[in-house]
């Protein structure tokens, strides 16, 4: 999110030879893998898992990827346990169920991985940690076993271009599992680094019989694309929209789509090479306005994405989407890792994106 006034100059690369100087050719473009990423369906990196011996085991997956031409193909990774068994249904999203009911014989601690790739090239893994115990003793456990909290809610679907979102409520701790007995992530504050409200993702939630309730959420951490569970009291009520905004590097191109239908299209400038936009399924945390900043134009979204190479946004390293008082470099690699848009564009799109969209940048 920023303007640089660095130059850079480019010395040709040349090797002196016994016959004289040949210069050396650009190496070949070599297409980026799509991203692929899971989606809410599926359980969180390293939940456990309970269930008790002759008792079956139902885990659903899904997985998706920015490219739309992409099939994508859930496999597991490594051989699963005896008896278990990996019902797949390729596509974009994917989806497969993980079934499997354990023996007598069985009963211990498992790690199971997965794989979902695409066949343009690019893929993701996902573990769970399944506990067997005895039959009629469920194991104790971060995650009870199947049934014990009966609710488990999806609350942002791509496939139906439903999304929630909520503000925060009061600060919290995200862990790696719905449970304070898990591993805590990153601290959930009560408001942005900009001092706006935190609006936060939420992606599916599960109720224990006892009433405890857990959200799974996107957070504002390295590495990008990290998901965390919070207390459902933690969060405010849900807001639902049904937007969502893709952006190219490929095509310089943002494009914001409303239940499917595309609402806005507008070119832009996105990241040079050493200060590159991060890509990956991020979501828009806050609307800025009334600042007084030409480099940054009139209106600015923050994000939840972070750079690996600090910006000089106020508080660095976070990405945003923003105007530009340099309209005539656009489209272009032009920034330091922000996405840049020309000044009518950022404020039609201020009017039409509401907060919490997810944004895909591929």
């Amino acid at each position: 999110m920023s303007s640089s006034t660095r130059f850079l100059w480019r010395v040709p690369l040349v090797v002196i030879a016994a016959t004289g100087i040949v210069a050396l050719a650009p190496a070949a473009a070599v297409p980026a893998d799509a991203a692929v990423s899971w989606t809410a369906r599926t359980p969180a990196q390293g939940t456990v898992v309970g269930v008790a011996a002759r008792t079956q085991l139902s885990v659903p997956l899904a997985a998706e990827s920015d490219d739309s031409t992409a099939t994508i193909r859930i496999e597991p990774v490594g051989a699963l346990p005896q008896g278990a068994l990996l019902r797949r249904a390729p596509g974009n999203p994917a989806h497969g169920t993980l079934l499997w009911t354990p023996s007598s014989s069985q009963v211990g601690r498992y790690t199971i991985a997965f794989r979902a790739s695409a066949d343009v090239g690019g893929s993701a893994e996902r573990s769970l940690v399944v506990r067997v115990a005895p039959a009629g003793r469920p194991p104790p456990g971060p995650v009870p076993p199947e049934g014990v909290y009966p609710q488990r809610r999806v609350l942002s679907d791509r496939g139906r271009e439903t999304y929630r979102w909520a503000f925060v409520r009061h600060a919290t701790v995200a862990r790696r599992g719905p449970s304070r007995r898990t591993g805590a992530l990153s601290r959930i504050t009560f408001r942005t680094p900009e001092l706006y409200r935190n609006a936060i993702q939420v992606l599916d939630q599960v109720r224990y019989r006892n009433g405890q309730a857990w959200v799974r959420i996107r957070l504002a951490v390295l590495p990008n694309g990290t998901t965390g569970w919070v207390p459902r009291g933690s969060l405010t009520g849900f807001q639902k929209i049904h937007t969502r905004l893709v952006v190219s590097h490929s095509r310089l191109r943002a494009t914001l789509y409303k239940r499917g239908r595309v609402v806005f299209s507008a070119i832009i400038g996105v990241g040079q090479a050493q200060w590159p936009t991060p890509r990956g399924q991020f979501y828009i945390r806050e609307k800025l306005s009334g600042y007084y900043a030409p480099t940054y134009g009139p209106r600015a979204f923050g994000l939840n994405a972070r750079s690996r190479v600090l910006t000089d946004w106020p508080g660095g390293g976070f990405i945003g989407i923003h105007g530009t008082n340099e309209p005539q470099i656009l489209p272009g690699r032009v920034s330091h890792g922000c996405v840049r848009m020309r000044n009518p564009s950022i404020m039609r799109l201020f009017r039409l994106m509401p907060l919490g969209t997810p944004v895909t940048i591929t």
